[in-house]
């Protein structure tokens, strides 16, 4: 991950305008298509489009309600995990390796940690959609993030930070001593964090950080944390032939800290072969969004290969070049006709 070598050449990758070539199988006739690909225009308008599908579902629905009695308490039935790796446990490589649901053949590590912490969710907060979010820190280990739609709401206790940020947390005893952020746990995570992380019950992998969503104009709402999970993804490096990193010898260099994070969270995933943004039939029934529209298999255009922005450019020269050449050509016979 610290290579710079291997740093460049995801630079040059999101750089590269590779396009799809399709034929019409009825007229003959092709097209070139921009690919998409992490970081490009065609790959945020698609993220884009899918952050705003979220947002539109949740509009009208409830997830809060107040607890009687309590002015600074609230049931809820949406909650944001935040996750890291204990880097005295894993390199940036055995961390990003981790969040891949199989193994890779021929190498021992762990893996599977995102499936292992839905499935201790379950246990605790019973069935419930889940939306996970893939994202790196600016250092390069990746800090995943998880929204989760519950059947069965939580109670939550409104905190005001120093700074005087409002958040919600869990406040049930009981729940708290599950997910490892009891009192005995935060005693001794104050005293011995990494001995903290061995006996975390559900997380045994780094730092873990539970937030209710409350719709509360001092909170992060529901539509804030939908664009938070997409903020690394949604954003486009290249557009309409200016790129933020053509200057940039490699990721390590950057000295804006959001780019950075956003250029090693697509240098993981990409890597590992893992999906930034993951959500299912579970997620998309909660908040009732309904299944997309498949393409029509009556459709008369093929796709036939992809082709490098190189490519692409000598393609459209040779075009170019025998465009005129015809046009010459008959411009040439009609002149001839005409003596």
């Amino acid at each position: 991950m610290d290579d710079p070598h291997l740093q460049a050449e995801l630079l040059d990758w999101i750089e590269s305008e590779d396009r799809n070539k399709f034929l019409n199988l009825e007229t003959g006739e092709t097209i070139y298509a921009l690919s998409a690909k992490r970081g490009n225009k065609v790959y945020a308008t698609r993220k884009t489009k899918k952050r705003d599908q979220i947002k539109i579902a949740l509009d009208g629905k409830e997830f809060d309600v107040p607890v009687d009695g309590f002015r600074d308490r609230r049931w809820t039935r949406l909650l944001l995990t935040t996750t890291n790796f204990d880097r005295g446990q894993y390199s940036k490589e055995e961390a990003w390796a981790a969040l891949r649901s199989t193994p890779t053949e021929g190498i021992d590590y762990t893996y599977n940690v995102m499936n292992n912490l839905n499935a201790n969710i379950s246990k605790i907060f019973g069935p419930h959609g889940t939306l996970t979010a893939k994202e790196a820190q600016s250092s390069g280990y990746p800090a995943p993030h998880c929204i989760y739609v519950l059947d069965r709401p939580v109670m939550v206790k409104r905190h005001i930070g120093k700074d005087g940020k409002v958040t919600w947390r869990l406040c049930d005893p009981h729940i708290l001593d599950r997910v490892g952020k009891g009192i005995n746990m935060r005693k001794l995570s104050r005293k011995d964090y990494r001995n903290s992380i061995q006996k975390n019950p559900i997380w045994k992998h780094g730092f873990i950080d539970f937030e209710g969503i409350v719709r509360d104009e001092r909170s992060k709402s529901d539509k804030d944390t939908v664009s938070y999970a997409f903020k690394y993804l949604v954003k486009c490096l290249t557009e309409d032939g200016y790129s933020k990193i053509s200057d940039l010898p490699d990721i390590a260099s950057v000295k804006d800290k959001g780019i950075r994070t956003m250029l090693f969270t697509h240098l993981g995933n990409k890597c590992f072969r893992t999906r930034d943004i993951s959500f299912g039939k579970g997620f998309k029934d909660r908040l009732g969004i309904l299944p997309e529209e498949g393409s029509s298999r009556d459709t008369v255009w093929k796709r036939v290969r992809t082709v490098t922005d190189s490519e692409y450019n000598f393609i459209q020269a040779y075009d170019e070049a025998a465009t005129i050449a015809r046009f010459r050509s008959v411009m040439a016979s009609q002149g001839g006709a005409g003596k």
